[in-house]
C-alpha cells in the first residue's frame, strides 16, 4: 500500500474530490507563488555530475566544517542475503551513539524491522529485530535522553495482506530491546496509516508521531498523535493535522528547544502536475500556531511554485531559533529530472530566503536534513545520478543557519552498475552518520552502509 521511499512519479496521481471533516479548519487557498525571482525554476548551465574522481575529491576538500578532509572507510550496517530498505538513524547524546534502523524484505510479501548501534567513532555495536507478527515498514526513528532510550515507529501489515495498514511503535533501550517493553499501537484504525515520521519533544517529554492515512474515497491527509515518553498517550486518540480535496502525503515533523514547538510538513497535490510544499506549526500539546507568509494560524505554503515541489525534509536548529525544509523540485522536465532545494523558516514559521542546494542536467532525489547537536549548523544529503556510471551516489553539504551554504561534497560514489539511494542523517556531538541504501555489487541484493563525517575543528589564527 504505501511505497518504501520518497520518490514520486506521475503516474497515478489523481485530484479526488472529496472534503474530510476535522477537527480544525485547514487553510484551503491556493499558495501564492511568491515574487519571480524566488520561483524554483532550472538554473541555467548546471553540468551533468561526472564520475571523475579529481573533481569529487577536489569538492570534499574544501574548506566546510562538515566537508571530511578524507573519509574514513565506509561502514557496512547490514548486509543480509535479502533487500534492506529506508534507513532511518537518531543520534544518542548521552552515550555518543547512533541507531540505524531499516526495513528487510524477505522475499515472500514478509517484511520486519531491524537496528543497529553505531558508536560515535564509527564502531559496530549491538544489532537486532524489533518487530514481530506480520509485515513491518518504513522505520522512524528518535531518541529521548531524559529516560535513555528510543521509540521506533513503523506501518504494521494487520492482517498481512496489505489490506489495512497500522501503525506500531517500540521503546528500545538505550543498550537493546527490553522484553519488557514489547510493540505496542499508535493508530490502529479501520483504514490505512504509512509513511511515519516521529520527533522528541524534551519539554514536553513526549513524542509526536505523523504520518499519511488513506481511507476508501478520501485524498489522503495527514494525522498525528502524541506518545508520553514514559508510556501511553495523552488524552485524545491522534488528530488530523492537514486534510482536505487534495492529497497530501510524506510528512515529516521537527523540534524546536527554543520554543517547545513542533514544525510539520508534506507535500500537497493541487493537481497532477502540481504538487506543493506545506507545513504548520504546532505548540508542544498539539495546538496549531501561526506560521506562513501572510501569517496564518494553521497550515501554510512553503515552496507553492508551479510543477512538481514533493517529499519534504524538515530540521530544526534551536541555537538560531530557526528550521530549514528541504525538497526535491521538477520544473518543466515531465518528471525525468529533479533538483534539491531549501528554505528557511524562522521560529514563528515565517518563510525567508530559497537556497538551491544542487541542481545538474540528472535527477538528485529523496534529501534528508539534519541539524548538529550544537543547534547552529544544518546538513543536507541526498541522491545524485552520475553521469559515467549512470547510476546513483551520495552527495551532500552543510547549509549555515541564515548564512548560506557550504561546497557541496561526494559521500559515496555509486558502484561500477550499481546505485547508492534514500540517504538519511542524524548531527552528533562530533560528526554525522548518513546512512543509505546499498545496492551490492555482486548481486541484486541491497545492504544498508553508513559514512560518519567528522566535522573539522575552527582553530583561532596565532598572533606573531
Amino acid at each position: 500500500m504505501f511505497a518504501r521511499n520518497r520518490m514520486r512519479s506521475w503516474a497515478g496521481l489523481a485530484l479526488v474530490a472529496v472534503l474530510l471533516p476535522v477537527g480544525w479548519a485547514p487553510c484551503e487557498a491556493a499558495p501564492d507563488p511568491g515574487p519571480p525571482s524566488l520561483r524554483l525554476w532550472r538554473v541555467a548551465g548546471a553540468g551533468v555530475r561526472g564520475g571523475d574522481a579529481t573533481r569529487a575529491e577536489a569538492r570534499a576538500a574544501s574548506f566546510d566544517p562538515l566537508s571530511p578532509s578524507s573519509l574514513p572507510p565506509e561502514i557496512a550496517v547490514s548486509e543480509r542475503d535479502s533487500a534492506e530498505y529506508s534507513p532511518a538513524i537518531a543520534y544518542n547524546p548521552v552515550r555518543d551513539q547512533y541507531l540505524v534502523v531499516w526495513e528487510n524484505d524477505w522475499g515472500g510479501g514478509y517484511h520486519d524491522v531491524y537496528a543497529q548501534r553505531i558508536a560515535g567513532d564509527g564502531r559496530l555495536l549491538s544489532w537486532f529485530a524489533l518487530s514481530s507478527g506480520k509485515s513491518q515498514a518504513n522505520p522512524d526513528v528518535a531518541y529521548d535522553p531524559v529516560n535513555d532510550r528510543y521509540l521506533v515507529v513503523w506501518a504494521h501489515d494487520r492482517h498481512g495482506n496489505g489490506a489495512d495498514w497500522d501503525l506500531h511503535g517500540r521503546f528500545i533501550p538505550w543498550n537493546g530491546p527490553d522484553p519488557g517493553l514489547p510493540e505496542f499501537a499508535i493508530c490502529d484504525w479501520n483504514s490505512n496509516q504509512g509513511h511515519p515520521a516521529v520527533a522528541y519533544g524534551r519539554t514536553q517529554e513526549e513524542f509526536l508521531v505523523v504520518w499519511k492515512s488513506d481511507s476508501p474515497g478520501v485524498p489522503g491527509y495527514i494525522s498525528g498523535r502524541r506518545v508520553s515518553a514514559t508510556g501511553g498517550f495523552p488524552p485524545g486518540n491522534g488528530f488530523t493535522i492537514s486534510s482536505g480535496a487534495q492529497i497530501r502525503d510524506f510528512p515529516d515533523v521537527t523540534y524546536n528547544l527554543a520554543r517547545n514547538e513542533w514544525l510539520v510538513t508534506w507535500d500537497l497535490e493541487l493537481s497532477a502536475r502540481n504538487i506543493d510544499i506545506w507545513g504548520i506549526r504546532l505548540r508542544g500539546d498539539g495546538v496549531p500556531l501561526t506560521g506562513g507568509s501572510p501569517t496564518v494560524t494553521g497550515e501554510f505554503p512553503i515552496a507553492g511554485w508551479p510543477d512538481f515541489e514533493a517529499a519534504p525534509a524538515v530540521a530544526a536548529c534551536a541555537a538560531a531559533d530557526q528550521y530549514l525544509v528541504a525538497w526535491q523540485s521538477d520544473q518543466g522536465t515531465g518528471g525525468s529530472d529533479y533538483a534539491i532545494y531549501a528554505r528557511y523558516l524562522n521560529g514563528d514559521a515565517v518563510p525567508g530566503a530559497v537556497l538551491l542546494v544542487d541542481d545538474t542536467t540528472s535527477p538528485e532525489l529523496n534529501v534528508d536534513v539534519g541539524c548538529n547537536f550544537a543547534g547552529n549548523e544544518y546538513l543536507v544529503a541526498w541522491q545524485t545520478r552520475y553521469a559515467s556510471p549512470v547510476k546513483y551516489g551520495i552527495w551532500a553539504r552543510s547549509v549555515h543557519p541564515g548564512a548560506g551554504q557550504g561546497p557541496e561534497f561526494p559521500v559515496r560514489q555509486p558502484g561500477s552498475a550499481t546505485d547508492r539511494e534514500y540517504p538519511a542523517l542524524a548531527a552528533g556531538r562530533g560528526g554525522s552518520l548518513i546512512a543509505w541504501e546499498h545496492q551490492r555489487d555482486a548481486n541484486a541484493n541491497r545492504d544498508i552502509h553508513a559514512q560518519l563525517l567528522q566535522h573539522r575543528v575552527r582553530l583561532p589564527g596565532v598572533l606573531r
